[in-house]
């Protein structure tokens, strides 16, 4: 039968190779016209053919569960279980990054932890874009980074239940694996050796900030400068463009105190006035009742 596992196929982590994808999505791989007309009759060396074609990553999709050709090829690789260094290559060549992804997923299922780590982490360092399709048959951007660090990390990708990972901390204490080195760690070697260098080099040597601020803070100085003297000239050029006005309200001011004092006369004068006429008619009235006048 065509999709029948090999017969020399050993089993991976105790069960069928075909197994690893569960029997639903299985059961519409079967029926899906990529998988009759071109997975027919592949070998473990054509399936490089068929995945040089690929131009797509993903699972299943659309509302019928239609699988994509990488997964297709995916359950092929399980079914035929190539030798390990085909996968290997897959990984290694660097020319077609779909098949470099088909490598990296055939090897997180059928391989070890320390294997998986050993071939997948050097895979950080590839930062291609790739195309992946989500269910709604829809294409999305992903990266070779982001791709294999869902492979290490999450539970399914591409919808199929990953294979259980040990942790890398355990691998490392019982020897098994080496410590991880990323290639920033010589970036960052270098900026915690800046950040521990003597004050007095650090005061020889300025920081960009710190030069930055002081040229904002001369710029501010000689803004805060330049306005000064402008309002300087201003005022001298105000003061020398009205020399006549100057005058002028000089001039209404005192005619204006002149008329208050000529008010203020005219004030007690009036009062002086009044407060006459009052004791002389007081007086003629005291005369007619017989009474001494009043003085003044």
């Amino acid at each position: 039968m065509a999709n029948r596992t090999q017969k020399d196929a050993s089993s991976l982590k105790g069960t069928n190779p075909q197994y690893l994808i569960e029997k639903i999505i299985r059961t519409r791989i079967y029926d899906s016209i990529f998988w009759k007309e071109q997975c027919f009759g592949l070998s473990a060396e054509l399936i490089v053919d068929k995945g040089m074609e690929l131009r797509y990553i993903g699972g299943i999709y659309a509302g019928n569960i239609k699988p994509t050709p990488f997964l297709c090829l995916i359950l092929k690789m399980l079914q035929l279980q190539p030798d390990k260094e085909i996968a290997i290559e897959f990984i290694r060549q660097e020319e077609y990054k779909y098949i470099r992804a088909l490598g990296a997923m055939y090897v997180r299922l059928t391989c070890n932890s320390v294997e998986i780590y050993k071939f997948l982490e050097p895979l950080y360092n590839d930062y291609r874009k790739m195309r992946y399709m989500n269910k709604m048959g829809k294409f999305e951007l992903l990266h070779m980074d982001e791709f294999i660090d869902h492979l290490l990390r999450d539970e399914r990708n591409c919808d199929i239940q990953l294979p259980r990972l040990q942790k890398r901390q355990a691998l490392e204490d019982t020897d098994q694996l080496e410590l991880y080195q990323s290639a920033l760690d010589e970036d960052l070697d270098k900026l915690s050796a800046s950040d521990s260098e003597p004050e007095e080099t650090k005061k020889e040597r300025p920081s960009l900030v710190s030069r930055r601020r002081s040229r904002t803070r001369s710029r501010s100085r000689g803004r805060d400068r330049s306005r000064s003297r402008e309002r300087d000239r201003d005022r001298d050029r105000k003061r020398r463009a009205s020399p006549d006005r100057d005058r002028r309200d000089r001039d209404h001011r005192e005619d204006r105190h002149r008329k208050d004092d000529r008010e203020k006369r005219k004030d007690k004068a009036s009062s002086k006035d009044d407060f006459e006429r009052e004791v002389e008619e007081s007086n003629a009235l005291r005369a007619k009742l017989g009474l001494k006048p009043l003085e003044r």
